[in-house]
């Protein structure tokens, strides 16, 4: 039951996200994560933490900039992003640092592997990307919880 509550959920943050959160094609996203709400709390509140990682990182949400910059990073890190990718006469986020730079592998393999809470709202994940392994370390935030719903934000990648 757990499993289906967190893919309604998914479900229904998505759906509204890409339903309310969109920004006309060749516009900018204009609404920023404000990290004056949000707050490092209690180990229990990144609890959900992993189930929803591994379904971003499995379906590459991260490459979807509508959710990159509206619901899965902090400005801070949309800053680092911005500033990584370092494509000549074009802007863009630096994508491939929540996996490896590898532009090909010894096979199609992608997935999170491992994710481990390390404490004080840091995460260890372990991943394989086209057959090859890798791993980062993510800071995460939370937003202060209301009755049923708690938000993560990316803070820090490394």
């Amino acid at each position: 039951m757990k499993k289906l509550s967190f893919l309604t959920i998914s479900i229904l943050v998505l759906s509204t996200m890409f339903g309310c959160n969109s920004s006309p094609k060749g516009q900018e996203q204009t609404e920023e994560v404000k990290t004056d709400t949000l707050c490092a709390s209690a180990d229990d509140l990144y609890a959900d933490f992993e189930d929803f990682f591994t379904n971003v990182f499995n379906e590459r949400l991260y490459e979807e900039e509508g959710f990159l910059t509206g619901k899965l990073c902090t400005t801070k890190l949309l800053a680092k992003l911005k500033d990584a990718y370092d494509y000549e006469g074009e802007e863009g986020y630096a994508t491939w640092l929540f996996r490896s730079e590898n532009q090909d592998g010894p096979s199609d393999e992608y997935g999170l592997t491992k994710i481990v809470y390390e404490g004080d709202g840091w995460f260890k994940y372990d991943f394989v990307d086209m057959g090859n392994k890798g791993s980062h370390r993510i800071k995460v935030l939370v937003s202060e919880p209301t009755e049923d719903h708690i938000e993560y934000f990316i803070d820090e990648i490394e």
